[in-house]
């Protein structure tokens, strides 16, 4: 016996949707995290690379163009330790951000299906 073209296009279709649902904590926790992981390194290796951290650090003791009298390296190591501190705090704040998404990104599954099963305990009290 044939079955309907659209029954079977139907039957098809659900059994894909429960098993990307069912596939879906599975690749969250594996793959998922995987990705946002190397995102978080790249992103964190990037601000490094974009603020000069090492560069800064490498150089705080050298004058800045080419002043090499007492006072032009004295300027330019005060310049110097402001710039290197005042990037190193940007610095911790992008680090903060990062390890919040990667927070976010391991909490939010478990945050939503508690969500999902304290709002069903209480829609079957009632």
């Amino acid at each position: 016996m044939t079955q309907n073209i659209v029954i079977q296009a139907l039957k098809a279709i659900l059994i894909d949707i429960i098993g990307e649902i069912l596939y879906f904590p599975i690749w969250w926790y594996t793959q998922g995290l995987k990705r946002t992981t190397l995102w978080m390194w790249n992103s964190i290796l990037g601000s490094a690379r974009n603020l000069a951290l090492p560069l800064m650090f490498k150089n705080l003791f050298k004058p800045m163009f080419g002043q090499t009298d007492r006072q032009g390296r004295i300027i330019s190591f005060f310049m110097r330790i402001i710039l290197t501190f005042s990037r190193l705090i940007l610095f911790i704040v992008l680090l903060f951000f990062n390890l919040l998404v990667f927070v976010f990104w391991v909490g939010l599954p478990v945050l939503v299906a508690w969500g999902l099963m304290t709002n069903f305990r209480a829609l079957w009290k009632q």
